[in-house]
């Protein structure tokens, strides 16, 4: 092997992270893309996508990440009380969520049971946290009702400003925050020369992990 090639090879072995041969490493790994999630709007896992099951079958669809809590094993995000997600949830409480940090070249999977919160403590603090402008998307008419012609859905007096808090206050009644309580999580790591697979599941009020083939 010339010097160069032998360089190279170190260079690959040497940038191998460690949680490719260590499932508690893989598990943090985990945790801190779902975290990054929460707390970074750029992170890609901000946007995961939620599949649920309707009567047409699966339905799935972009969320914002707003929370996620290891000690629970839940993560949050907002939605439509009258939207098809909700009610889809309501008839079926499963849920499976997916992310892929292209960066980190890891893709993960998760395996959740839903909550609602609605005109609870939980649904009055997050609303009470949320800003105007996003408080607004809640005072259109029900998400996916016909429109007629191309269309916002808000008052035309809202179209290009901040509503005040009386105004935007008045959605609060179509507000859901959707926690869903992770089961299990997949873990994909998506490399050119090292591919590593794991998943996840919480047993007994602890997390049992498995390497698998990728």
């Amino acid at each position: 092997m010339s010097a160069r090639l032998h360089a190279i090879g170190q260079a690959r072995i040497e940038a191998e992270p460690a949680f490719l041969h260590d499932l508690g490493l893989v598990e943090s790994h985990a945790w801190a893309l779902l975290e990054s999630g929460a707390t970074d709007r750029r992170s890609p896992c901000h946007a995961p996508s939620v599949a649920t099951l309707s009567d047409d079958g699966p339905q799935v669809r972009t969320v914002t990440l707003r929370h996620v809590d290891r000690v629970s094993a839940a993560l949050r995000f907002n939605a439509d009380a009258r939207g098809g997600l909700v009610n889809q949830l309501m008839a079926d409480p499963r849920a499976a969520v997916h992310m892929y940090h292209a960066a980190q070249k890891t893709q993960l999977r998760l395996r959740t049971q839903a909550m609602l919160h609605r005109s609870d403590a939980l649904a009055l603090a997050t609303w009470q946290a949320t800003d105007p402008s996003a408080k607004r998307c809640y005072l259109v008419p029900p998400p996916g009702s016909p429109a007629g012609a191309p269309a916002s859905g808000l008052p035309t007096a809202l179209e290009r400003r901040r509503p005040r808090d009386d105004e935007s206050d008045a959605g609060f009644v179509h507000f859901c925050v959707v926690e869903l309580k992770i089961a299990a999580i997949e873990w994909l790591h998506l490399h050119a020369i090292h591919k590593r697979r794991a998943r996840f599941e919480l047993r007994e009020g602890r997390w049992q992990g498995t390497w698998l083939t990728p």
